[in-house]
């Protein structure tokens, strides 16, 4: 009996040997299929991080040549020449709605795109991958770089993707490209990094645009493309698509991100935008950890009185921590003359907090004068501030950028956003020249001023004669 006994379990044991093999097999395969078929490769989760701060950019532009002058006073035979050089006979007004890409660098909303993207736009829209829309404002354009800053505001925080370098870039690394080409919002398409430090000239509307140190890539960049990131594997932006080769196939180039970087520094430069005086110059270190170091400090100005000196290390303005000069640009141009700021320092490895009270920028003395005869606040019209303003046509001229209350110039209707051409009977290319006159009037003196501008009905000239105080 117990012979049989001990068989019958011998038997069951036999007969179970294969099931066990069976199930060990089963968990294996399970194992083997999971891992060979992970969908979420390294390309999803780069386009899952960045794609929802790829911003899809419509633009409206009214092209027309309609003239009126609302000045009085006698007309300059010379001034009407200048303008008749630009426009013939009244061309038929068109509204041209232009599809680009951008992409968002910080929660605030602020956006990147090719300049030549937004030029001359009366009306820029915005459309996030989450359907959202908005009605975005220009910042600051150059046109030499071919990059703009646009503006968004939103109730919440904004996705936005995070700055790499294009100082580690190897050739034949993934490289994807996000927009929206011929206006198909949100798409991708991916490739290899094929060369760096490319120069080419691409012919545009407004002559030719050269680039250098482009990189060049096979991932397909079409039109809508323009504007729109070029990122890494890990989800970092590293350049910014700027143009293709109609005559060949995956070719395309890309702005790099340090490029990018360096530029925006300047097209965020409060100084310039805001007439807010800081006072210190700044420059970053390699350790951004340490904050940026403070290279010298203007005499009389805000952070001078803060007692702030050369060599401290600004680490922190407010709550925001400061890692390089592209921070400290942006958050302080959101302030205004008069705002306090609470400047965190490091000194010698001391750390201490100073108040620094911002003021408006000091006048130069040719922007005194205009002010004092005049009552002119002016600056020189770069070639981006004129595309900007849709006043492309115009090489060379003084800008407006404000009028004094009950000034003279106030009295015969000068506005800000009108540019100075012609003073007496000189044609005024920069503030200097400007400056040269300036210094010859006298109080009570008449002299002739000649005036362009634009606006959505088109664009304008003016002339009048204004008296000097």
């Amino acid at each position: 009996m117990k012979k049989i006994l001990v068989w019958y379990l011998l038997f069951i044991l036999l007969a179970c040997i294969p099931l066990l093999f069976h199930k060990v097999s089963a968990r294996e395969t399970a194992s083997i299929s999971v891992s060979t078929s992970n969908r979420r490769t390294p390309v999803v989760i780069a386009i899952e991080k960045v794609g929802p701060a790829v911003a899809n950019i419509s633009t409206e532009r009214l092209i027309t040549a309609q003239h009126a002058d609302p000045f009085y006073g006698s007309r300059s035979e010379m001034f009407d020449q200048f303008f008749n050089d630009y426009f013939g006979q009244n061309q038929k007004q068109m509204v041209e709605r232009p599809l680009g890409s951008g992409v968002i660098i910080d929660e605030d909303g602020y956006i990147v795109t090719n300049e030549h993207v937004v030029s001359r736009a009366s009306k820029i829209k915005v459309r996030l991958s989450d359907g959202r829309d908005f009605e975005a404002s220009m910042i600051s354009s150059d046109p030499i770089s071919d990059l703009a800053v646009l503006k968004i505001n939103s109730p919440t925080p904004l996705p936005y993707v995070k700055m790499g370098t294009s100082k580690d870039l190897m050739i034949g690394e993934t490289v994807i490209a996000l927009g929206n080409p011929f206006g198909l919002e949100n798409s991708i398409t991916t490739g290899v990094l094929s060369a760096k430090n490319r120069t080419l000239t691409f012919n545009s509307q407004y002559g030719d645009i050269k680039y250098d140190g482009l990189i060049q890539t096979d991932a397909l960049i079409n039109p809508g493309n323009s504007g729109g990131p070029l990122i890494n594997i890990d989800g970092e932006l590293i350049g910014i698509n700027a143009a293709i080769v109609n005559q060949a196939q995956g070719i395309g180039f890309a702005i790099p991100v340090d490029k990018v970087r360096q530029t925006l520094v300047k097209l965020f430069n409060f100084r310039e935008l805001n007439k807010i005086w800081f006072g210190a110059q700044v420059e970053e270190q390699e350790d951004s950890s340490r904050g940026i170091k403070v290279s010298s400090i203007e005499s009389g100005s805000p952070a001078d009185k803060a007692k702030i000196k050369t060599g401290d290390y600004i680490t922190k303005i407010d709550s925001k921590e400061i890692l390089d000069i592209l921070d400290f640009e942006k958050y302080i141009l959101k302030k205004n003359a008069g705002d306090k700021l609470y400047i965190h320092i490091n000194r010698g490895g001391h750390e201490f907090r100073v108040d620094v009270k911002l003021e408006k920028a000091p006048l130069p003395s040719i922007e005194k004068l205009a002010l004092e005869k005049l009552g002119l606040y002016v600056q020189d019209l770069t070639p981006q501030l004129a595309k900007q303003m849709n006043l492309w046509w115009v090489k060379g001229g003084v800008l407006i950028s404000g009028v004094q209350k009950n000034s003279p110039a106030t009295e015969i209707g000068i506005k800000e956003g009108h540019v100075l051409v012609y003073v007496g009977q000189y044609r005024i290319n920069d503030i200097e020249e400007l400056g040269a006159l300036l210094k010859i009037m006298r109080k009570g003196d008449f002299w002739g001023v000649g005036i362009v501008w634009s606006d959505k009905f088109g664009e304008h000239q003016g002339y009048a004669r204004i008296k000097i105080r």
